[in-house]
């Protein structure tokens, strides 16, 4: 039986709670299937590079640490996410050669599973 996945996810050196990604119910984790159409990760939008390479988890000396980035689609206070879909890794993240595999959350999925959550359709 998999244990309970924690509700939230303190981000290290913030007081805020990101939400989980991990399904409390059967501890998989919870993954955006493709880029949302208007996923942070596409090119054209308007991030730095700087900004870009700490979403992926880029440390100032090169390495990857073992963060993720939870889908902004799927946040709860998204207005945007009408559908209520739950808290997901992005898709660009989870999609990410060197993200991806220092990724904790995208290992401890290697091994209990993934749950792949489909973007909203726009109208």
């Amino acid at each position: 039986m998999p244990r309970p996945a924690p509700a939230a996810v303190l981000a290290p050196g913030d007081d805020t709670c990101a939400p989980s990604v991990f399904d409390p119910e059967t501890g998989r984790v919870r993954v955006m299937s493709s880029k949302c159409t208007t996923c942070i990760g596409r090119r054209g939008t308007q991030l730095s590079d700087e900004r870009r390479r700490e979403l992926l988890g880029l440390r100032p000396d090169g390495s990857y640490d073992e963060g993720w980035t939870v889908c902004h689609a799927t946040l709860p206070d998204n207005p945007d996410n009408t559908e209520e879909l739950p808290p997901s890794v992005c898709a660009w993240v989870a999609q990410h050669p060197l993200a991806a595999k220092r990724s904790l959350a995208m290992r401890i999925g290697a091994s209990t599973g993934f749950d792949y959550i489909d973007p909203q359709s726009k109208p």
